[in-house]
């Protein structure tokens, strides 16, 4: 997986994470505030963030 691939859209259309693997970043883009950041990240710090995503999750209501 080389190509930029979207790892999570809203529902509504608010905004977007896509995945750069080519460039080892993430590009995140809220459309309430029409702004795009980028933000460098590789393997390891992806998975770091997995786990503070999950635990996030699981602190705000379980597998809802």
């Amino acid at each position: 997986m080389n190509a930029p691939a979207i790892l999570y859209r809203h529902p509504e259309g608010r905004g977007v994470i896509v995945a750069d693997p080519a460039h080892l970043r993430l590009i995140v883009s809220g459309a309430d505030e029409e702004s795009t950041v980028t933000v460098s990240i590789g393997p390891a710090g992806l998975r770091t963030l997995a786990d503070k995503l999950r635990e996030l999750a699981d602190s705000m209501g379980g597998a809802q």
